[in-house]
């Protein structure tokens, strides 16, 4: 079940990274239409620096914090995709106020941070919810489910920007360009962020089961 917790948020990287190009250039062609194209691919180039540096420290955070979660703290460490879940969200919305295309830096630092610390910690969430000798063919199903459902976001963004983008075959209304496809990703977060909660909620309940059980039969022994 933890699988499915962040598959949603999973893909939303997926498609930021995809389109960090389409939604610079719109802010920039509303903002200050004078930039020549060499600037805007500068900080098209920027962003995906931006998102790659952070998507780094993102996956050394949530290693750390995940093991500080397990080992001090002796809870699930399904928090952490909570904590991802919550950052993509974070991003959605900056995405959907951000005009100003020097702010733009936000969305994709949280972004990086919130992809890298899904990345950092899931595989160690496959391994305990499937066992460790069955980690390479679980992993790569949940690598690959993105690849699929990635399409679908990609698709809805390309629809949007292609609604309102002119017959010169640019779009000159800035953040109107692109803000209905950045609705759909932070619902999406949304959902994900209240799933991991409530595969939290599952583990614990699992685990005092289980450990009532386990009560239970010392008990009848003694």
């Amino acid at each position: 079940m933890s699988i499915r917790s962040n598959r949603i948020p999973k893909v939303k990287a997926n498609n930021y990274r995809s389109n960090i190009g389409n939604d610079a250039a719109s802010l920039w062609r509303a903002y200050d239409p004078s930039k020549p194209r060499s600037f805007v691919r500068g900080r098209e180039q920027m962003h995906v620096s931006i998102l790659s540096i952070c998507s780094s420290l993102g996956r050394l955070a949530s290693g750390i914090g995940s093991d500080i979660l397990i080992k001090r703290l002796h809870a699930s460490r399904i928090w952490c995709l909570t904590t991802s879940a919550s950052l993509f969200a974070l991003a959605q919305l900056l995405a959907l106020i951000i005009t100003n295309p020097n702010y733009l830096f936000l969305v994709s630092s949280i972004t990086g941070l919130a992809y890298g610390a899904l990345f950092g910690v899931f595989p160690s969430i496959t391994a305990d919810a499937f066992g460790v000798q069955g980690l390479s063919l679980n992993w790569g199903f949940v690598i690959f489910a993105p690849v699929l459902s990635g399409n679908v976001y990609n698709l809805c963004y390309g629809r949007i920007l292609d609604t309102n983008t002119g017959k010169a075959g640019e779009c000159q209304k800035g953040l109107g360009c692109y803000a209905s496809a950045y609705w759909v990703t932070l619902a999406s977060s949304l959902a994900g962020a209240v799933l991991s909660v409530w595969c939290i909620r599952y583990e614990a309940l699992a685990r005092r089961k289980k450990a009532g059980m386990g009560k239970g039969v010392l008990a009848r022994e003694s």
